[in-house]
């Protein structure tokens, strides 16, 4: 049951935007509006501080739902769904940039076999594995980003695997913010759709793929750890 929490609440979030659409909660607010308050009035300012401090909330653990929303009302749906997926790769580098600088021994040495699992099951077709963990809208996007820093695994297929992973779900919210930006319920229903195919797409690579690999690799060290 709690493997459908999450997608539960995004289907809520969602329906709650396509109902404030409709009976007009955000009031005259275009994404023309908001491009030109906050980005063409505030000059060079607003796109650097936009881009550091969304790099900065997703690599601290920010829900990356809630910066495609917002690049969505910003940017429009697939503008704002690649923005919002290349911010979100960046902060998950720099979360494994700092893991690796910061040592984290003492962790490392706690849960020793667990990371050894992780490395284990994720060394090879790292891009692959990354892809089908970040489509599966469960887990902590943050905890992921430290275990893949703590089991050494290659950063470039990380960030390969992950903005593939990202993309989908980023594309959901944004087309849900610029819907609402545009008062576009279509792109809400578009929304809601892509949430459907995406987390179905995740859960069917999960149980058909990456499931049955770390189940075998539990055996296969059980067997090793007994003789």
């Amino acid at each position: 049951m709690k493997s459908l929490v999450k997608p539960l609440l995004l289907t809520g979030v969602l329906t709650l935007a396509f109902a404030s659409l409709h009976l007009g909660w955000w009031g005259p607010v275009t994404e023309e509006v908001l491009l030109r308050d906050l980005f063409r009035q505030n000059g060079m300012v607003a796109w650097p501080v936009f881009v550091a401090g969304s790099v900065l909330y997703t690599a601290l653990g920010g829900p990356r739902q809630v910066l495609a929303f917002s690049c969505g009302f910003l940017f429009g749906g697939w503008q704002g769904a690649l923005i919002g997926t290349l911010l979100t790769g960046i902060g998950a580098m720099v979360t494994m940039f700092a893991v690796h600088q910061l040592g984290f021994e003492w962790v490392r040495q706690k849960h020793a076999q667990k990371i050894e699992l992780i490395r284990a099951v994720l060394a090879e077709d790292t891009w692959i594995w990354m892809c089908v963990i970040r489509l599966i809208p469960v887990g902590s996007n943050l905890l992921t980003n430290v275990a893949a820093a703590l089991s050494g695994l290659n950063p470039l297929a990380v960030l390969f695997g992950s903005m593939l992973g990202y993309l989908p779900q980023m594309a959901l919210f944004s087309f849900a913010g610029s819907g609402i930006a545009l008062h576009d319920s279509s792109q809400i229903w578009m929304s809601l759709v892509m949430l459907v195919l995406s987390t179905g797409l995740g859960l069917y690579l999960y149980h058909h793929g990456f499931k049955q690999r770390l189940r075998r690799f539990r055996q296969d060290h059980s067997h090793a750890s007994a003789h």
